[in-house]
């Protein structure tokens, strides 16, 4: 048995907001909140209204996309987190600076800010990422 990723988890101060932004960077339907089933279920096991909402997601139901998952936390950070997702506006091969510039606007047109341009190389190999935040200030990489 392997093991794989099930969740990309995010702690949020607004659950839905976030979801609503990482739906629409990911091209998943806007989210909807939970099912009607669920909910009801969730209302009979004793939560409230405000506990549920407590709780997002950004997914389009394909097994093979990744789900991204957001839950409230309203605790202070002791410590920045260590990793960061990167992400990319084409999935079969590397995307050109042009594809990269273009796609950086349209995430910051959805609320993300850019931090800086990533260039140098690795070897032989070219390196150009951008390094943004989303709403929330969590970073990731375009690339």
């Amino acid at each position: 048995m392997t093991a794989r990723i099930a969740n990309i988890t995010f702690h949020a101060e607004d659950p839905t907001a976030l979801a609503t932004f990482w739906a629409a960077v990911m091209g998943y339907p806007a989210p909807t909140g939970w099912p009607e089933e669920e909910v009801a279920e969730l209302k009979a096991a004793g939560m409230t209204d405000e506990e549920i909402a407590e709780r997002a997601e950004a997914w389009d139901q394909n097994p093979e996309h990744q789900r991204f998952y957001f839950t409230r936390y309203n605790h202070v950070r002791r410590q920045r987190n260590r990793m960061h997702i990167d992400i990319s506006p084409s999935g079969e091969r590397h995307a050109s600076r042009e594809e990269l510039e273009v796609e950086r606007d349209r995430l910051v047109a959805l609320g993300a800010t850019e931090e800086k341009t990533l260039t140098g190389s690795w070897g032989p190999f070219e390196e150009f990422a951008i390094m943004m935040r989303d709403p929330e200030g969590n970073e990731f990489c375009l690339q």
